[in-house]
C-alpha cells in the first residue's frame, strides 16, 4: 500500500470516530442554504468496488449484521463502528484496504437515517463549464460516472481511494467554490418501508427484527438479490385460502391436489395451511397485510386432512409428495409429523430426491415437532437429505415446543408469527410448522439465483450459511461446519444463503432494450439454453447492453439489432 493511500485510509478511520466528528459541523446545500445533520456515532458505510470480485463477499462475511444499499458498481455496506474495527484487523482488509471507501452515517433534523454513499451529484450553470468540471475531477481525483441523458447539465461523480475526502466534503467544496449552480452528496437510506410497503410488515420479527438486531432471516438485504421469481413451492398442509387477497396471485390455480379424493380441491380451507403459504410466498409490496420469504415464488396447494385418525394416511400424503414433484415442484414444504413410521412415506420422499426437478432432486422440508423433546419426529428423520427444521423465539432462544436433536439441520423463526389465515385475515400462530415454510422460502431464493443447483447443493449453501446465534456454543463439527444440538447449524440466513450462491442469468423468450448491465457468475442467452426446457428466440437491442459474468454463452438464436451496443464483460 503507498504512503498515500494509507494516510487517507487512517483520516477515513478517524472521521468515523467520535474523537474527529464532534469537532465539526456536518451539512449539505439545498437552494443555497445548509442543511444541517448529526453524525451517527455507531454506523460507517463501507463502499467496496465489485470488480474486486469475491473478495469483498469475503471481507464482509462475517459481519454480523449489515444494512445493504444497492448499486450497480460498489458492494455498499451498512455496518456497526464496532464491525469497522473487526474488520479492519482481518487479513483480507490488508489485501483489499486500498480499494475500499469509508463514509460516515447520519441523522437529519426529523430524524431520518441517511448514509453517505461514494457519489455526488453536480450541475454545470452553463453547459461551456464542462472544462471547469473535468479540471477539477481531475484535481480532486473524482470519477465521472455519468451525464444525466435526460438532464444534461447534471453529472454523477464519485470520489476515489485517491480523493482524501468523502462525497459530502467534496460536494460542498465544489458548492463552496460558486462555480456550479448545485452540488449535493449521494444520501441513500435503507429503512423498512423501503424494503417492504405491507402495511403489516413490521409485525414479521422473522423477516425484520427491529427488537433483536439480526435475529432474523435478513429477508431485506436478500430481496436486493432474489424474490424467488418462478421458483415453485408445494405446501403439502390442510387447505389454502386460494382468494387470500395475499396469496391468490402467487397460487398456480391450475396445480391443485387433494389426496383425500384423488382430484383438485377448490372449496375447503383452513388457517394452518393458508398461514404456512402465506410465510413462504405471500405477495410483496401490494400494500396489503405482510410479505412472504419468497414473494415472487409460486404456490402448489396440495390438501391434506392431516387428521391421524383417517384410514391410510401414510399413503395419502406419500401421494402429495409423489404429485407435488411430478408436476414441477422445486420445494415441498411439510408443517407436519406422524406418530409411526411407515415405508411408503420414505419412499415417496426418496423418489422425490431422485427424480424431482429432472433429476436435480426436490428440495424438500420437515417441521421437527412441537413436543419439546430430544428426538425430531418422523418423517423430518428418515432421510438426511431432508432439511428438518426447528423453531426460535424472537429473543433468539430455541421454542421450548421445539423438538431438537440428530437430524435437526437448522432453526427459524416459529414463535408467534404473523401471517395469513382465512376469512381474508392475518394472525398469529407458532410451532415449528411455522419454521419450516421460512426455510423453504429460503430454498426458492437459492433456487432463482441458480436453479441448476442439485438437491444437495441447496442444503448444503442454506446450512453452510446460518447465523450463529450469540450464547450458543456449536461445539460439533459435521460436514456443512459447526453444529448444536438444539440449533443444528444455525439460524436460517437468507442474505448470506442468496450470495453465496453462484448466480446464473437466463435470458429466454425476451426482448431487451435500453440501458442494462446484467451481471451474474455465468450468463445464457437464447433459446435451449438448459438441456431440459425450450425457449424463444431473444432480440438484444435496440440499447447499451452489458453483459457481466465469468461466462457469457450466447446462442445462435439470439438477435442482435443494427445499432445495438452489445458489450461482454468477463469479469
Amino acid at each position: 500500500m503507498t504512503m498515500k493511500k494509507r494516510q487517507f485510509l487512517i483520516l477515513l478511520l478517524l472521521m468515523s470516530s467520535s474523537i474527529y466528528v464532534k469537532a465539526q459541523a456536518h451539512y449539505y446545500y439545498y437552494r443555497g442554504k445548509q442543511i444541517p445533520l448529526t453524525i451517527n456515532e455507531n454506523k460507517v458505510c463501507v463502499s467496496i468496488p465489485k470488480d474486486i470480485g469475491l473478495v469483498n463477499n469475503m471481507l464482509l462475511r462475517d459481519i454480523r449484521h449489515r444494512e445493504i444499499i444497492k448499486d450497480s458498481d460498489y458492494e455498499i455496506s451498512i455496518i456497526q463502528q464496532s464491525d469497522l474495527k473487526r474488520l479492519t484487523s482481518t487479513k483480507s482488509w490488508e489485501k483489499e484496504a486500498s480499494s475500499v471507501l469509508l463514509s460516515p452515517s447520519y441523522m437529519t433534523e426529523e430524524g431520518k437515517e441517511v448514509f453517505l454513499t461514494p457519489y455526488l451529484n453536480v450541475r454545470l450553470k452553463r453547459e461551456q463549464d464542462i472544462d471547469i468540471l473535468l479540471s477539477l475531477v481531475e484535481k480532486h481525483f473524482l470519477r465521472i460516472v455519468k451525464q444525466d441523458s435526460f438532464m444534461p447539465h447534471w453529472f454523477i461523480l464519485s470520489i476515489t481511494p485517491e480523493t482524501g475526502k468523502n462525497a459530502l466534503e467534496i460536494a460542498n467544496t465544489l458548492m463552496e467554490s460558486g462555480i456550479f449552480a448545485a452540488s449535493v452528496p449521494d444520501l441513500s437510506s435503507n429503512n423498512i418501508m423501503n424494503c417492504c410497503n405491507d402495511p403489516e410488515f413490521n409485525k414479521q420479527w422473522g423477516l425484520y427484527n427491529s427488537d433483536h438486531p439480526d435475529i432474523d432471516i435478513s429477508a431485506c438485504n436478500a430481496w436486493n438479490y432474489s424474490t424467488g421469481k418462478n421458483i415453485k413451492i408445494a405446501i403439502l398442509d390442510m387447505a389454502i385460502k386460494k382468494n387470500h387477497q395475499d396469496l391468490r396471485d402467487n397460487i398456480i390455480e391450475e396445480l391443485s391436489y387433494n389426496t383425500e379424493t384423488g382430484s383438485p380441491y377448490y372449496y375447503c380451507e383452513d388457517d394452518h395451511g393458508t398461514h404456512c403459504a402465506g410465510i413462504a410466498a405471500a405477495i410483496r409490496n401490494n400494500n396489503t397485510y405482510v410479505a412472504g420469504v419468497a414473494p415472487e415464488a409460486k404456490i402448489i396447494p396440495i390438501y391434506n386432512s392431516l387428521d391421524t385418525a383417517t384410514t391410510n394416511i401414510h399413503n395419502k400424503l406419500a401421494n402429495g409428495i409423489i404429485w407435488a414433484y411430478e408436476h414441477g415442484a422445486d420445494i415441498i414444504s411439510n408443517s407436519w409429523g406422524l406418530p409411526t413410521y411407515n415405508p411408503v412415506i420414505d419412499e415417496a420422499i426418496l423418489q422425490a430426491f431422485r427424480e424431482g426437478r429432472n433429476g436435480k432432486g426436490c428440495v424438500v422440508a420437515f417441521a421437527t415437532g412441537n413436543n419439546g423433546d430430544s428426538i425430531i419426529s418422523y418423517p423430518a428423520n428418515c432421510n438426511d437429505t431432508i432439511l428438518a427444521v426447528g423453531a426460535i423465539k424472537r429473543t433468539g432462544v430455541r421454542a421450548t415446543y421445539s423438538q431438537y436433536g440428530m437430524g435437526l439441520d437448522l432453526v427459524a423463526p416459529g414463535d408467534s408469527i404473523y401471517s395469513t389465515v382465512v376469512d381474508h385475515n392475518v394472525g398469529y400462530m407458532s410451532g415449528t410448522s411455522m419454521a419450516c415454510p421460512h426455510v423453504a422460502g429460503v430454498a426458492a431464493l437459492v433456487l432463482q439465483r441458480n436453479p441448476e443447483l442439485t438437491v444437495t447443493q441447496v442444503n448444503s449453501i442454506i446450512c453452510r450459511n446460518t447465523k450463529k446465534l450469540t450464547n450458543v456454543i456449536f461445539n460439533e463439527m459435521k460436514p456443512d461446519g459447526s453444529w448444536n444440538n438444539e440449533y443444528g447449524y444455525g439460524l436460517v440466513d437468507a442474505y448470506n444463503s442468496v450470495i453465496s450462491t453462484p448466480h446464473v442469468a437466463y435470458i429466454q423468450n425476451d426482448t431487451i432494450t435500453g440501458t442494462e448491465v446484467i451481471s451474474a457468475d455465468s450468463i445464457y442467452v437464447g433459446k435451449d439454453v438448459t438441456d431440459t426446457k425450450e425457449h424463444g428466440d431473444v432480440i438484444l437491442g435496440q440499447g447499451d447492453i452489458t453483459l457481466k459474468a465469468k461466462t457469457v454463452t450466447i446462442k445462435n438464436s439470439t438477435k442482435v439489432p443494427l445499432g445495438t451496443k452489445l458489450r461482454i464483460n468477463n469479469q
